[in-house]
This record gives structure tokens, C-alpha cells and sequence, in this order.
């Protein structure tokens, strides 16, 4: 259990990503997600009573889970960009 902490305190520190890099990415996989949540909800044969604004629930759901894979892409470029 000691050696898992002296590794995890051996590790450097990483730089913060910058707030535009993040943005960015957001922009460009949050609309991405809600897209592909609309067309899961089109699959799904119980979501047709809903209509539009079922369409509209999906979409706004996939907007915010856009937020995990964009904060994974930033991470990965801020690391690349970083590399020495």
C-alpha cells in the first residue's frame, strides 16, 4: 500500500489545461455527442411518444456528456503539447 503513495507522490506534476484548449474541444465533441444522442433516441421505439421534445431532452443529455470525452481529448493534447 506504501509503494502505490511513493509512486503516485514520485509522479510529476502535470500543467493545467488551458481554459481555450478545453473550450475547443468542447465545441467540437459536445455537439458530436448530442448528435449521436438524438439518433439513439430515434432507434429507441419508446421514446416516439415523446416527440420533439423528447428529441430536444436527448440532445441537451448529450451536450453535458459531451463534457467527459472533450476534458479526455484536452488532457491528451495539453499532454502532447507539453511532451519534451
Amino acid at each position: 500500500m506504501s509503494g502505490r503513495s511513493q509512486a503516485a507522490a514520485d509522479a510529476p506534476k502535470k500543467a493545467p489545461v488551458s481554459i481555450g484548449l478545453l473550450l475547443f474541444c468542447y465545441a467540437l465533441l459536445g455537439p458530436g455527442c448530442a448528435i449521436n444522442a438524438v439518433f439513439v433516441a430515434l432507434a429507441i421505439p419508446a421514446t416516439a411518444p415523446y416527440g420533439m421534445t423528447g428529441l430536444l431532452f436527448a440532445a441537451a443529455i448529450g451536450m453535458v456528456l459531451g463534457i467527459l470525452p472533450a476534458t479526455w481529448l484536452a488532457r491528451r493534447i495539453a499532454e502532447g503539447l507539453h511532451d519534451d
